[in-house]
């Protein structure tokens, strides 16, 4: 059975056909070591089910405070990824864990308007908000607002608070009354990778990051940096190129970290975005 689709910051969902890679991206991700996680990762197969495809983003998001713009696909991993990496020339940066934890009204009102605040453990706060490149295609438009001073003002405009607080964003948790929605450890590989150009020239870096979740779910994403909305459409081919070599299949989709996140443990949040993006689509007012 069909789901509406969620289009977000923090990815797409949309039922269609399982793919056998995504259980072992969720077998990887729930390994030994976490005990009754893996159990979580169990029951997100059975829900999720056949027929259904993890429907996911191609995204673009603008980096105001750098002047770059950033294109992804999100894809699941499998056992030889890091395996393949390594034939494709990739180069393991690094290896890092840290906490991502979301905050919206008891309404949703922020995530129901494709907005998504995110406190990043060591990194930091971030808004993600509609609108960039204005390229057309199978990928959403984000801008990343990390400025605390350019969040707290845009969160008073999309919450239509009074008048507006020179404060940072723990100030105004309270007043504006948002709320902790979602919390959890993602360990992260970053691997990045030169591909040769026509001539032989060396061309902008792509970059693999490979992550999984302490409630048992892998998702990995190829990214590319431009500073240019022309070079949008480029970097895009290069990263369905190299998906491909990667051996990710065309058509396979992924949703992210916090749609598996909400669906698995506050469903009647999740249902809610649904339902919401679903009334959106049939106003014609999506926000995607």
């Amino acid at each position: 059975m069909a789901q509406p689709q969620i289009s977000g910051g923090a990815g797409t969902v949309r039922s269609v056909v399982q793919s056998s890679k995504n259980d072992e991206g969720l077998r990887r991700a729930g390994g030994e070591s976490r005990g009754g996680r893996r159990s979580r990762a169990g029951m997100l197969r059975r829900e999720w089910g056949s027929p259904h495809l993890l429907q996911a983003k191609m995204n673009i998001k603008g980096n105001m405070a750098q002047g770059l713009i950033e294109v992804e696909r999100k894809f699941v991993p499998g056992p030889d990824t890091e395996e393949r990496l390594q034939e494709l020339g990739g180069i393991l940066e690094h290896r890092v864990t840290f906490r991502d934890t979301y905050y919206d009204t008891s309404e949703l009102s922020l995530m129901r308007s494709d907005h998504w605040l995110r406190q990043r453990e060591g990194s930091g706060w971030e808004l993600k908000c509609p609108g960039g490149a204005g390229i057309s295609g199978p990928h959403n438009e984000y801008v990343e607002l990390t400025s605390e001073s350019a969040i707290v003002a845009q969160l008073f405009e999309l919450l239509g608070a009074g008048e507006l607080e020179a404060a940072g964003v723990p100030a105004v948790l309270g007043p504006l009354k948002l709320q902790e929605v979602a919390s959890f450890i993602t360990t992260r590989s970053s691997w990045k990778l030169a591909l040769s150009g026509a001539h032989g020239q060396e061309e902008p870096l792509l970059r693999v990051d490979l992550d999984s979740t302490d409630f048992g779910y892998a998702v990995g994403e190829v990214e590319a940096m431009v500073r240019e909305k022309a070079e949008v459409g480029a970097a895009l081919e290069k990263i369905l190129s190299f998906s491909s070599k990667l051996g990710v299949p065309a058509q396979e989709k992924a949703p992210a970290k916090l749609m598996v996140y909400l669906q698995l443990f506050r469903p009647l949040d999740y249902q809610r975005l649904l339902e919401a993006n679903s009334s959106e689509e049939a106003t014609g007012d999506s926000a995607s």
